[in-house]
């Protein structure tokens, strides 16, 4: 006897080639995760339908004449068991859940139908196979029926191996809203539980079960990326379905600009920030080595407003993964988290591997520090052809510059921690004397012979260098020691002390430095004098390390000057400061000869001035809207600037004008081409896919970005943005608008 059937957690499923939606939920409800009672019905059945005519096709459509003949070949020819409760009739297809593709609602669901009527289970049966003719290929049409849950919460929830939070979108009662993109839902982000790890106590209680449920589904499934649907009736949070994730979910991560200010001017040249973007990957490649699970995909630096900015999410997220405080981080850089978290004693023993790697790493960090000084030094002085490759070189140094630096950092990290916790830091700072310091005590030679010397005094207040021979061996013998430093020294586009000594000659008649008083110990400090030696001695090789990146920033420089002048020369730039205005890809594009006007020049520095109006805090969120760092924006004198915000669900910015819809076309408008054609709509669903081959770019006023439409618009790639209020009552078909899909901005030009 054929089988007709699977009931859901028999583990046939797979055995019997259906797909991986139906698949999934049977291994699931194997392992007994909770799962509503519920069958596959073979796609066998669906053939064996068709062969008694029961079914019948026309005009590409199957209906049923007989609706009993269906119901009794299943009940009792087929010996399925009844359900006593209302069910979810909803596709199971091969073709659906793939790990390459999901085509998220592409198919159709029918809930609540009555499974005792004929009329009502052959209806909704009908309508599944024939949502079926919206794919071409073919495939198997396997069909699930769920027992309806009374959901007082349902969902979606992406649970993905690169983060350590679980995002979720959920809405009162049954989430068919939700994923059909016409309700924008709630969003909870709730910490990934091991094994052994109590769920959240501010969480909600059906958010609590949600978090228990996705634990669940790693353990039965492997820590990967997943697509969870979800209901809860207030007592059991059930799984709906289970899918691989095609495409990663837009996270709202927080940024620091906290570190970077103190040694960036307040935006870095372009040049200097697209040196700092173009290692973002390479820069957090110092922690894959130790952990070659952490995200590949997750940016450590990224560009706001011409500002490089550190993904403290991400850095915080490692954290939290090997069971460490996340304050080893946000103290170090000097800025904070918004998902701070303690020592975990679980995930720390876990990571044991891991992090004696680590730690054996930051042992041996001065050592590696010292031996990375003579490469660096080394190959900077190499003579370097072109602006290209003397960029890319450069780059490089960045990259080996702040891989040291955060080797150093975190090897000091939990001293440091233990210093401030003691309160016993500054104390110990006190006695300290680096590098970094030296250069201030090595002016004194010259800060004492000017305060004898009028002449030379009246020379300096003119802003001018005394002449005389005595001075000029001593200006000399600084300059040798610290000439390669400057103002905003790790900005390559800034002068150096050698260059430019104005910054220092009015120094010159300040008294000497003079050094701190040393006063007893106090009793704390001398408990803690052995970290403090360990830390000191770290702190000490990190400024000298620092010292000997910033000689390998000059002698790059002074390598770059001649061959920014002979750019000049043949015309290729309007003069030298133009250079420092260029991104590292317009740099190969002057190698390769092209022309960058003063018109284009100036244009790039209106921008960079406008870019200085901008004043950010030290944290920041993906999605913020920026408008609102703008200077005067808080008093008022900011004025309908334009700006809608939501929320991006991929890459890329487009320049277009308004198609406004409010159900899905393929006819543009006269004069409109698909490369300059913007959707506005309220909200989408799998059927706007034939619009979406149309435009360039979508926005929706209304939808979460878990929705079935919001995974297709990744699946496919496209500039889109979510979730942005009022947009179809802003905007109208035609208005010029910028598209800015990866900061989930639309401007109104």
């Amino acid at each position: 006897m054929k089988r007709y059937f699977v009931w859901l957690g028999s583990g046939r499923a797979a055995k019997v080639n259906v797909g991986n939606k139906g698949a999934l939920l049977d291994q699931a409800a194997k392992s007994n995760l909770p799962v509503p009672e519920g069958a596959v019905l073979l796609h066998e059945f669906f053939e064996s339908l068709l062969e008694e005519q029961i079914l019948l096709q026309e005009n590409g459509r199957f209906h049923c004449p007989n609706p009993i003949e269906l119901y009794e070949s299943l009940f009792t020819a087929a010996r399925m068991p009844r359900f006593d409760h209302p069910i979810a009739v909803r596709s199971a297809f091969s073709a659906e859940d793939r790990e390459d593709e999901s085509l998220a609602g592409h198919f159709d669901s029918v809930l609540n139908v009555d499974s005792s009527s004929p009329e009502a289970l052959s209806k909704a049966l009908c309508q599944v196979w024939n949502s079926a003719s919206r794919h071409k290929s073919d495939f198997r049409k396997d069909v699930l029926l769920l027992t309806m849950v009374k959901a007082q919460q349902a969902g979606v929830a992406f649970s993905e191996a690169a983060y350590q939070d679980d995002l979720i979108n959920y809405t009162d009662g049954l989430a068919d809203k939700l994923v059909s993109g016409t309700v924008a839902g709630q969003t909870l982000l709730t910490p990934q539980l091991t094994l052994g790890e109590s769920a959240t106590d501010d969480l909600p209680e059906f958010g609590q079960r949600v978090q228990k449920l996705l634990r669940g589904v790693r353990r039965t499934f492997g820590v990967g990326d997943w697509d969870i649907e979800w209901a809860d009736d207030g007592q059991i949070c059930w799984l709906i379905q289970l899918r691989p994730i095609t495409r990663a979910s837009r996270r709202n991560e927080a940024f620091t600009f906290a570190n970077l200010r103190e040694i960036l001017p307040d935006p870095p040249s372009p040049f200097m920030t697209s040196i700092v973007e173009s290692g973002s990957t390479e820069l957090f490649d110092y922690y894959r080595q130790f952990d070659p699970s952490l995200p590949t995909n997750r940016h450590m630096v990224r560009v706001f407003e011409g500002r490089p900015f550190f993904n403290i999410t991400l850095l915080t997220d490692m954290m939290r993964k090997w069971g460490l405080p996340t304050a080893l981080v946000t103290s170090n850089l000097g800025g904070s988290s918004d998902r701070a978290a303690g020592f975990k004693l679980g995930r720390f023993l876990w990571h044991t591997p891991i992090l004696l790697k680590l730690g054996w790493a930051q042992i041996t960090a001065v050592s590696s520090a010292e031996k990375a000084t003579q490469k660096i030094l080394a190959e900077a002085k190499q003579p370097y052809l072109s602006l290209t490759d003397l960029s890319q070189a450069f780059s490089h140094l960045f990259v080996q510059f702040v891989s040291e630096m955060l080797n150093l950092t975190q090897a000091m990290s939990g001293p440091l921690l233990i210093l401030r916790t003691m309160n016993t830091l500054a104390e110990h700072n006190r006695r300290q004397s680096s590098i970094a310091t030296q250069s201030l005590i090595d002016l004194a030679p010259l800060q004492t012979a000017v305060s004898k010397n009028p002449s030379w005094q009246e020379a300096i207040k003119q802003n001018q260098l005394p002449t005389d021979s005595e001075f000029q061996t001593l200006w000399a013998t600084y300059l040798d020691k610290h000439g390669h430093r400057g103002i905003y020294e790790s900005d390559i586009s800034r002068p150096r002390y050698h260059e430019d000594p104005s910054p220092l000659i009015a120094s010159l008649t300040r008294p000497p430095l003079t050094e701190p008083e040393k006063r007893p110990y106090s009793l704390k400090a001398q408990l803690t004098r052995p970290i403090w030696w360990h830390c000191g001695r770290i702190l000490r090789a990190r400024e000298l390390w620092r010292y000997h990146a910033i000689q390998c920033y000059d002698l790059l420089r002074q390598q770059f000057l001649p061959l920014i002048d002979q750019a000049v020369q043949d015309g290729l730039l309007p003069n030298q400061d133009a250079f420092w205005y260029l991104t590292l890809e317009e740099v190969a594009q002057l190698d390769n000869g092209k022309t960058f006007t003063k018109t284009e020049i100036d244009s790039k520095k209106a921008n960079y001035s406008q870019l200085q109006t901008y004043d950010f805090p030290d944290l920041i969120h993906q999605f913020d809207d920026f408008s609102t760092y703008l200077e005067g924006y808080a008093n008022g004198s900011i004025q309908n600037l334009g700006r809608l915000s939501g929320i991006g669900l991929t890459d890329g910015e487009v320049n277009g004008r308004v198609w406004l819809l409010r159900e899905p076309s393929t006819q543009l408008p006269d004069g409109f081409i698909p490369e300059e054609t913007i959707l506005v709509a309220r909200a989408i669903d799998p059927g706007w896919i034939s619009t979406f081959t149309n435009v360039a770019g979508v926005v929706v006023e209304i939808g979460g970005d878990l929705s079935h439409g919001s995974i297709i618009l990744r699946e496919i790639g496209l500039p889109a943005v979510t979730n942005v209020a009022k947009a179809t009552q802003q905007l109208k078909t035609g208005d010029p608008i910028t598209l800015n899909a990866t900061n989930g901005i639309v401007i109104k030009n």
